[in-house]
């Protein structure tokens, strides 16, 4: 794990050219305001002994000018300062976001199986702003804290080094607990962060969920997830409050101390050698006005290590290897027939216990092929390692003729339309989400792809017609609008290969009859590979492939492959047997 001082100089690698000329600008009003403290403490002195003491008009005009000139010089300095760190935070965030979400679309399928989407929006939509606060702190720490007590400490130096002496002997027991104090608020904010997460997922889990919690009386257990969660960050945000606050009466007693030991040492002076009060005076004037900035520096460690929990975990992400981040231009795949074949392909989600044992199959160009089998064999893994959201550990799979491995992933999922059981709608009108893989598409192209996918006459019956929102997962529309909805873009694609993963499997019997002629049509044409377990729905495929275990076991055509009496007779009879127990009820009727 890398430590705070690693990630500030990663940090300052990454942003410090690009951010340099505006920080040094900051930090110069920040000089200047720590340049005007320490000069208005300096002038206390002669404030004390030449107005207060001598009774000098010339210096109760001059002095009191010199006042006004210093703080509006030092109030000008400071809004300026806070304006230029402002806007590059709020700049950093954002670039912060971007590039984190834009490094999400580079990563693979399997990297958001292993996240939740809670976690992804914690890391988007709170570290980001964890790099704009470790930034601007270390710049507030330096240019405006540090620089203010540096120079506090001259004009003390100047005015009495024994006395400054005296003031700070209670610093290196400020740092001590300091030190020991880090470690605490760390693991505290890491823990934070974990319970945020667990808030954001159990809302979204109601809003997406909600049918689910309602039919299964859910509500008291959805309430007691979110209460604990929300209990959990309430204590951990306590007790990080008591942590950074255990900070101030340190400080106020130390402080105690050395203005006590000031103000004797000063006085044995007065008493002993007839100092005048001025020099006091402008001396505790600048003792006191370390407070503040001391205050703040001695926290300083405490909110960078709360600061750091955030900016590593956005490391974290933008470390993960961007397996779909092509570096290197890959030329386009050129796809005519759109013939596909898998060569002795072996893949495994897990290593050494592959899915996908040695298969190798062809779907000739512009047929229909359909892969069929018991559940777990593979089949939707063949259709992810074709769209390459997965890659094989061996052999190869081609696209008429062509290796789709040394081809652009762009140019390859250009050229496949994808209908499945579970279509994701986005948040918009249904005529955006018509549009979605054609981004370029005119409207009247969108309402010929509805007509030929037969979703032209619900989408005008809806209230706004093709205006209408789909609502938060399609929850506006029911699952056939959605098939529908989802062949209107596969149409409007317009690819050359078309993969149906179960798409009716969801739908009652006459939905289904309605989506399949929608289907069939959609095939025409197109290399098309279906995956069905209704074996009634591929009768009239071109070619069936048999999978079991990851490999094709039978190939062939249905009436073929039924009259061979192998795997394939023996899973439609299974079938055809229960269709026949199920219809048995109605014939004795």
């Amino acid at each position: 794990m890398p430590s705070t001082i690693d990630l500030l100089k990663r940090l300052f690698r990454e942003h410090g050219r690009e951010y340099a000329p505006q920080y040094a600008l900051a930090i110069l009003g920040m000089v200047i305001v720590a340049a005007m403290t320490s000069l208005s403490a300096y002038l206390m002195k002669y404030v004390i002994d030449s107005i207060f003491v001598n009774q000098s008009r010339e210096a109760l005009y001059s002095l009191t000018a010199a006042i006004v000139v210093i703080f509006t010089a030092k109030g000008l300095a400071s809004y300026f300062s806070e304006i230029v760190l402002g806007r590059i935070g709020n700049r950093l965030v954002a670039q912060t976001q971007r590039r984190m979400f834009d490094h999400l679309l580079k990563v693979d399928v399997g990297f958001f199986q292993r996240h939740t989407s809670s976690d992804l929006i914690t890391r988007i939509s709170h570290n980001a702003a964890a790099v704009r606060d470790m930034l601007n702190m270390v710049s507030l720490t330096f240019g405006r804290d540090l620089f203010t007590i540096v120079g506090l400490i001259i004009t003390m130096i100047v005015l009495d080094p024994i006395m400054t002496l005296l003031a700070f002997v209670g610093g290196p027991i400020a740092a001590l607990t300091s030190r020991k104090l880090v470690e605490r608020v760390r693991k505290a904010a890491q823990s934070e962060v974990h319970s945020i997460t667990g808030i954001i997922n159990t809302t979204r889990e109601l809003s997406q969920g909600v049918q689910v919690v309602k039919a299964f009386q859910l509500e008291k257990t959805m309430r007691g997830r979110m209460f604990d969660a929300v209990g959990a960050v309430e204590r951990l945000s306590n007790k990080m409050i008591r942590i950074e606050a255990s900070v101030n009466p340190m400080m106020d007693t130390l402080a105690g101390v050395a203005v006590a030991l000031v103000v004797f040492y000063a006085g044995w002076r007065s008493i002993n050698y007839g100092d005048t009060p001025g020099q006091f005076f402008g001396f505790i004037t600048a003792l006191l006005m370390c407070a503040d900035p001391a205050r703040r520096l001695s926290r300083v460690h405490l909110k960078i290590a709360t600061a750091a929990i955030g900016v590593r975990m956005m490391y974290e992400l933008l470390d993960t290897p961007a397996l779909e981040d092509e570096v290197e231009k890959k030329p386009d795949l050129e796809v005519s027939g759109g013939r596909v074949v898998f060569e002795d392909v072996v893949f495994g989600y897990v290593p050494d216990q592959p899915v996908i044992k040695g298969l190798s199959l062809v779907a000739p160009a512009g047929k229909v092929t359909a892969l069929v089998g018991l559940s777990g064999g593979g089949k939707s893994t063949v259709l992810a390692l074709l769209q390459r959201f997965r890659e094989p550990q061996s052999g190869a799979i081609y696209i008429d003729g062509q290796p789709i491995r040394d081809h652009s992933l762009e140019s390859l999922r250009r050229n496949i339309a994808n209908v499945g059981q579970d279509i994701f709608l986005f948040e918009g009108s249904i005529l955006e989400n018509i549009r979605v893989g054609t981004p370029d598409a005119t409207e009247e192209q969108c309402i010929a792809a509805a007509k030929a996918a037969s979703a032209h006459d619900f989408i005008m019956g809806l209230p706004r017609g093709y205006a209408t929102q789909s609502g938060e997962l399609g929850n506006q529309v029911s699952g056939g609008q959605r098939q529908r909805i989802a062949i209107a873009r596969a149409f409007l694609k317009n690819s050359r290969i078309v993969l149906l993963d179960e798409p009716t499997s969801a739908l009652d019997s006459q939905t289904e009859d309605y989506i399949q002629r929608e289907l069939k049509e959609l095939a025409k044409g197109r290399t098309t590979i279906v995956i069905a377990h209704r074996l009634s729905t591929i009768l009239h495929a071109d070619l069936i492939h048999v999978i079991e275990g990851g490999r094709v076991v039978e190939s062939g055509r249905h009436d073929d492959l039924l009259h061979k009496g192998g795997p394939y007779s023996r899973l439609f009879n299974l079938q055809f047997s229960k269709v026949l127990e199920h219809q048995q009820p109605e014939l004795l009727n």
